[in-house]
């Protein structure tokens, strides 16, 4: 059971009162349903803006955004328009980085000739909602519209150009406004862990060589960008992967991990660090030497390899 299903489950059994907690705050992705052959498609720079703007919002908040394209480009056409809902969860579901949850976003955007002189209105409305992916639940929803009268109108002699930025000017006010009150929406489902919150560290171990930590607080913490490595572990048994995820703890840099897939032989975690991967890939090797197991660590891109080399049984 992922984090937003706790958290929901926690809500269910508690009625309106939310529990003040917080686990490992949801992956998000920010993406449009543009089946309507009214809204706005996804190649238009008016989606661009709008887009951005929803996905910065969600950032302030603290949440972790990945970007449609750049997760998905490998399974499915990135210059697909007009999809609907379960073509959006498709994808999200299928997607190289763990998505707990989705946002979802239209816009409708059109102009209108006012009756009384030569002046051309805007109408913009985005609407917004937040969907748990893995099972559909609806998290949220929000919509800002405006109409003739609103906003400013267009200038005079105005061309497709001036037309398309302009509706992209405040088409991006629209969507801040829509982004900010959709994170506020999450946030209170999922708040940000508060000093005292009881994070559970690792035990005593030694990351790093001529370092000991007691405690995954007590880890040094690096600046830098974050950096998202699939880890697999081959070879391991149940107890040994304990150890081992007491490690991954407490490595310098350690943002946080959860399991993607676990079985007999194999299981495989999505790991994110601002280590740089020289020094996690070192520190693998390290962890293999303290555990006394001999092992075979490869690296391919974000791709890290770990398999114990077992002897057969003599029987």
């Amino acid at each position: 059971m992922n984090t937003l299903k706790l958290i929901l489950a926690a809500a269910t059994a508690l009625g309106t009162c939310m529990p003040v907690f917080a686990g490992e705050q949801p992956n998000l992705l920010i993406v449009s349903e543009d089946a309507d052959q009214d809204t706005i498609p996804r190649n238009s720079r008016i989606f661009n803006r709008v887009e951005r703007a929803i996905a910065s919002e969600m950032q302030a908040k603290g949440f972790r955004v990945y970007d449609e394209t750049a997760v998905s480009m490998d399974i499915t056409d990135p210059h697909r328009t007009r999809r609907n809902d379960a073509e959006l969860i498709s994808v999200a579901r299928r997607v190289s980085a763990p998505i707990d949850a989705i946002t979802v976003f239209q816009i409708y955007a059109s102009t209108e000739k006012n009756q009384y002189a030569d002046i051309v209105d805007l109408r913009v409305r985005i609407d917004g909602r937040i969907l748990e992916v893995n099972n559909g639940a609806f998290l949220g929803a929000y919509e800002v519209s405006y109409g003739p009268g609103d906003l400013p109108p267009l200038p005079v002699n105005c061309d497709r150009d001036c037309v398309i930025e302009h509706v992209g000017d405040q088409a991006r006010r629209v969507a801040a406004d829509v982004g900010a009150e959709l994170a506020s929406r999450l946030d209170s489902i999922s708040p940000v862990a508060t000093e005292g919150s009881g994070t559970v560290g690792a035990a005593s171990v030694v990351p790093e060589a001529g370092q000991t930590v007691t405690s995954a607080a007590q880890a040094e913490v690096c600046d830098g960008l974050t950096q998202a490595y699939t880890l697999q572990f081959r070879g391991f048994e149940p107890s040994e992967l304990t150890r081992i995820e007491e490690y991954l703890v407490s490595f310098k840099g350690y943002d946080h991990h959860r399991p993607l897939r676990t079985d007999t032989v194999q299981s495989d975690y999505w790991y994110e660090t601002c280590s740089d991967a020289a020094r996690l890939n070192r520190n693998l090797r390290l962890m293999t030497e303290i555990l006394d197991t001999d092992a075979r660590v490869a690296v391919t891109d974000n791709r890290i390899e770990v398999e114990k080399r077992r002897v057969p049984v003599t029987r």
